[in-house]
């Protein structure tokens, strides 16, 4: 009778860390940054070409929309790096900048979902399930960053260890 999981994986250690670029986080948070940014332009070049006779208030809500989604997108990535630097000096201003980083997770799963259903993009839906996928994605993994990295912080004690 087997008393060890079946389906076990072997073991393989994890690449050594040498910046914040080795950082899975921050490579899943610009590979997304870099994709919205894409379909933003593209979106941008095809709606310039077209010159369709839109309502002004929906070019508007679209500006807007993407006024505040693309530094959102685009910060993402920094906010990693900069949580990453601070983390060595300062452990509390690091555990708060990559708590800002996950809520601009956030910030960008609500713009990309307006996005799809306020903005007459024809962009596919697949495109936007697939990046809110990969923003919801990268969020767990930073919540998880920032839950290892509070075990380095001074006077961090484990859930139900006294004294």
């Amino acid at each position: 009778m087997y008393y060890q999981k079946q389906e076990q994986r072997p073991y393989y250690p994890r690449r050594p860390l040498h910046s914040f670029q080795d950082l899975e986080v921050y490579q899943k948070a610009l590979e997304c940054s870099v994709l919205v940014a894409r379909e933003v332009n593209n979106f941008l070049a095809a709606r310039a070409k077209i010159k369709k006779k839109q309502a002004e208030h929906t070019n508007l809500i679209d500006e807007l929309l993407i006024k505040n989604m693309l530094p959102c997108a685009l910060g993402i990535p920094h906010q990693v790096a900069e949580a990453h630097s601070l983390r060595f000096g300062d452990h509390i201003a690091g555990i708060a900048a990559i708590e800002k980083a996950m809520l601009n997770c956030n910030k960008m799963i609500v713009y990309l979902e307006q996005f799809r259903d306020i903005c007459e993009s024809g962009i596919p839906w697949e495109f936007f399930d697939g990046a809110i996928k990969k923003y919801i994605y990268v969020r767990r993994k930073m919540l998880r960053l920032e839950q290892a990295w509070k075990k380095f912080m001074p006077g961090y004690k484990k859930d139900g260890e006294s004294g």
